[in-house]
């Protein structure tokens, strides 16, 4: 545990951590997050999750993915295939975790952007974006930026639809490199 801590700081530094607030939450749990540079904000969370699971935290070079039938039948089958799998719950701890049994909306977006690289899409081109619901509430869905733009993976829907689409409010989002964020 104390090494995982020391390795915790030492990515907190390597970042370029210039100050600490509690600016969102995922979901209900109230999240940490680090101001990395302008605007850009990386949830303490998910740097934690990259250090258990760094090869799921690799930037890509390819950004964008062409949307053809193939990749949008690819798309609604994964986000339907982990809505199904993982049944909702409010966590205390911000913890994202990979393939649970039981999670919330991070654990959600992991899991389809993992499933989705195996899959053969370039991991730029796989976003996770925290964002405000029309209720005000912390969340988090996966977006997969294609040639016919931005698509949203979200546990609340069944359907894909366009980032446009979604009624959200976008607090961050990761860009191809997932360790660098955007408001």
């Amino acid at each position: 545990m104390f090494k995982k801590a020391i390795i915790a700081l030492a990515t907190i530094a390597a970042l370029g951590v210039t100050s600490m607030s509690s600016a969102h939450a995922i979901n209900m749990g109230q999240s940490r997050n680090l101001k990395v540079s302008r605007q850009a904000t990386v949830p303490i969370a998910f740097s934690l999750y990259c250090l258990k699971h760094i090869n799921e935290c690799k930037p890509s070079k390819q950004s964008q993915v062409a949307y053809t039938a193939k990749v949008r039948n690819l798309l609604a089958s994964v986000n339907n295939s982990v809505n199904r799998s993982i049944r909702p719950v409010r966590e205390s701890r911000d913890v994202w975790t990979l393939n649970p049994t039981f999670g919330d909306c991070d654990d959600y977006a992991v899991t389809k952007r993992s499933r989705l690289i195996r899959a053969g899409i370039p991991s730029g081109a796989l976003r996770i974006a925290v964002v405000r619901t029309p209720a005000g509430e912390g969340h988090a869905v996966l977006l997969v930026k294609t040639s016919a733009g931005e698509f949203a993976l979200d546990n609340l829907r069944k359907s894909i639809v366009k980032r446009s689409q979604t009624g959200y409010r976008y607090v961050s989002v990761a860009s191809a490199n997932p360790m660098r964020w955007g408001g």
